[in-house]
C-alpha cells in the first residue's frame, strides 16, 4: 500500500512538472494534442512521455491505437493533477522539493549530455590496452565441489576412513558434516571460481583431479574433506566481443573525471556557504 501512494505521489510529481514545460511550449505555438480544461497536452509531452516507455512498449504505440490510449492515459493523469491541484497539494514544501529535484536532475543530466559528453573520445588504442591490462577481463576457472565439515580432527580421521573403504561421500555428508548448506544439499556445493575460497581450501582444491578426494584440512569454521566434482575453464573474452562494452566504460570514466574538473572551475568562481553543522538537527 505504501508503495502504491509513493507511486501515485510521483507520478503526480512528474505530470506537474510536465504541465508547467507544457504552459510555456504553448505559449510558443508548441503542437497540441489534447485539452483538459485550463492545461494542454503538447506533441513534445507526448514524445517525451513516448521515449520514457521500454522499448518493446515504444514498439507497440506505433500503432495508431496504442498511440490514442496513450495519450487518453495521459488525459487521465492531467484530470488528476488538476484536482490535486485544487486540494494544495502543488503548494505543499515537500511536493515542491521533489519537483526541485526532478527539475535540478534532469538538467544536470542534459548539460552533462550536451556540453560534456562531446568533449569525450575514445581511441581503439586506449580501448585495446584497457584490455589486455585490466586483471579483471581474464579466463576464469570454476569449480565444483563437495565438502564434509566437521569440528573435531579425530572424527574427521573417522570419516576420511570410511571414504577410502569405499562408503560414499554425499551419505557421510548428510550425516556428519556440520556445515548446514552442504549437508542438506549432500556436500554438494555451488560452482564458484578458482580463487575465492580460504588458502587452505584452494591448496588443497589445487592437488585433486575430478573426483579425488582430498586429505584432512584445517581451516575456518573446522576440518574440511573436499572433493572436486567438476572443474570448468572459461577463456578470456575476444576483444571484439568486449570492445563496446569498454569505450562505453573507458567514456564514462572520462565523462566523470571532466565534469569533477568542471566542478573544481566552478567553484573557484562561486561564493559557497555550508552549514554542515546543522545536518546533526531535524530542522524546522
Amino acid at each position: 500500500m505504501e508503495t502504491r501512494v509513493k507511486l501515485a505521489a510521483m507520478s503526480i510529481i512528474f505530470l506537474f512538472f510536465v504541465t508547467q514545460v507544457s504552459r510555456v511550449l504553448a505559449q510558443s505555438n508548441e503542437e497540441i494534442l489534447a485539452k483538459v480544461g485550463n492545461e494542454v497536452i503538447t506533441r513534445i509531452d507526448f514524445e517525451t512521455r513516448l521515449k520514457s516507455l521500454p522499448p518493446a512498449a515504444r514498439e507497440q504505440l506505433k500503432d495508431f491505437e496504442k498511440k490514442k490510449e496513450l495519450l487518453d492515459l495521459m488525459i487521465k493523469g492531467r484530470l488528476l493533477l488538476t484536482e490535486a491541484g485544487t486540494k494544495g497539494l502543488a503548494e505543499k514544501p515537500d511536493i515542491k522539493a521533489h519537483l526541485r529535484m526532478v527539475r535540478d536532475d534532469f538538467i544536470t543530466q542534459e548539460y552533462v549530455r550536451v556540453y560534456i559528453e562531446n568533449k569525450v573520445e575514445v581511441s581503439d588504442d586506449e580501448a585495446e590496452k584497457y584490455y589486455n591490462t585490466n586483471p579483471e577481463i581474464r579466463g576464469r576457472e570454476y569449480l565444483k565441489v563437495s565438502q564434509i565439515v566437521v569440528e573435531k580432527e579425530e572424527e574427521a580421521k573417522e570419516i576420511l576412513a570410511r571414504l577410502k573403504k569405499g562408503e560414499h561421500f554425499s551419505k557421510l555428508a548428510r550425516e556428519k558434516s556440520i556445515d548446514p548448506a552442504s549437508k542438506a544439499s549432500a556436500g554438494d556445493l555451488d560452482w564458484f571460481e578458482k580463487g575465492k575460497k580460504e588458502k587452505e581450501i584452494e591448496d588443497a582444491l589445487a592437488k585433486l583431479e575430478k573426483g579425488e578426494i582430498s586429505d584432512i584440512v584445517k581451516a575456518k569454521g573446522g576440518y574440511y574433506i573436499l572433493k572436486l566434482d567438476e572443474r570448468r575453464i572459461v577463456p578470456k573474452p575476444p576483444y571484439l566481443r568486449l570492445k563496446d562494452e569498454i569505450i562505453g566504460r573507458l567514456k564514462y570514466q572520462k565523462i566523470a573525471e571532466l565534469v569533477e574538473k568542471e566542478i573544481e572551475e566552478m567553484k573557484k568562481k562561486t561564493n559557497i556557504e555550508t552549514f554542515y553543522e546543522k545536518l546533526n538537527s531535524e530542522g524546522k
